[in-house]
């Protein structure tokens, strides 16, 4: 009988064969020089382990355990569980806001236990990352650059022991401690040109309306897209402006405004959102929990003319 676990597995992995794709390097990608990497100590932690959750505390402990002079601190773990491709645009959008030698230590990983490898990556605005091999990275390299790639097979640098289900403490962990309390990025293993990458969906404009899919629902149950300001501007779209949305299977007209409180509590409305791309919101409340739309829902918006 196929496990709870393994039917989840098995879906995700159906789902993002849809959209995975092992591409080649993409033209902002530069020639390895590990040297230009210092690290500044941070291990910050991306996972789908939960928020409450012991894993994260294992964790932690493993990094403690390989590095006692490290910090690891936490941008999230409550990447929806298996879901990769929510995941790499998760990261994409927290690591903006952590400085340059700071390591990721990145963990969404269906395929723990299986042959998928350990990739090392440092982009050209020198960050680290340490991540399975799944496409997680693939928002990050193709917006930032990659300076970088290896696969981290040097045992030396992974925890003592290495279990077949927790990565995580055994091999990612303890490698991002590693590299955060100064090993050399050379010293993890061989290049890694190939490593996979999504065919990530863009947003476009067609037939005078705008075209896109939701990324994620953040914890108010905000709807964030893949549209970015930059072509809400290509089509003439302002602030006051009032729109027709539709979000999968459900079309309605909101007004586009600068931030929450531009419309009473309750009321729907479109916005600009901290990293620059639109989002779907009700003021003071939920709009996934209104419509039930999540990552990967179709989204169109089109101007309304007076």
């Amino acid at each position: 009988m196929v496990s709870i676990r393994t039917r989840y597995v098995i879906s995700a992995l159906c789902c993002l064969a849809l959209l995975a794709a092992v591409a080649p390097a993409a033209a902002q990608d530069a020639p390895p020089d590990s040297s230009a990497f210092q690290p500044n100590g941070i291990v910050a932690l991306l996972t789908d382990y939960g928020a409450d959750s012991l894993y994260v505390g294992m964790l932690r402990g493993a990094i403690a355990t390989k590095q006692t002079d490290v910090r690891a601190v936490d941008l999230t773990h409550s990447v929806p569980a298996y879901d990769i491709l929510t995941g790499a645009f998760m990261l994409a959008e927290g690591c903006s806001a952590f400085p340059e030698g700071t390591v990721f230590c990145v963990v969404v990983d269906p395929g723990v236990g299986t042959d998928r490898r350990v990739l090392v990556l440092r982009t050209r605005k020198n960050q680290l990352f340490v991540a399975p091999d799944n496409g997680l990275l693939t928002v990050v390299a193709q917006r930032d650059g990659v300076a970088d790639a290896r696969e981290g097979v040097n045992r030396d640098l992974w925890a003592d022991a290495e279990s077949h289900t927790f990565h995580g403490r055994d091999i990612f962990g303890p490698l991002a401690a590693a590299l955060a309390a100064g090993a050399p990025i050379a010293s993890v293993g061989p290049d890694l040109p190939d490593f996979i990458r999504f065919e990530i969906p863009q947003a476009r404009i067609r037939d005078d309306a705008i075209e896109g899919v939701v990324l994620r629902s953040d914890p108010y149950g905000n709807l964030v897209t893949n549209i970015p300001a930059t072509l809400l501007a290509d089509a003439d779209i302002r602030p006051d402006a009032r729109l027709r949305i539709t979000l999968g299977e459900e079309t309605f007209e909101a007004p586009f405004k600068t931030t929450y409180s531009d419309v009473p509590a309750g009321e729907r409305l479109a916005l600009v959102q901290s990293a620059g791309f639109l989002e779907l919101a009700v003021n003071l409340g939920s709009l996934a929990a209104e419509t039930r739309a999540d990552a990967k829902t179709p989204v169109a918006l089109s101007l309304i003319r007076p």
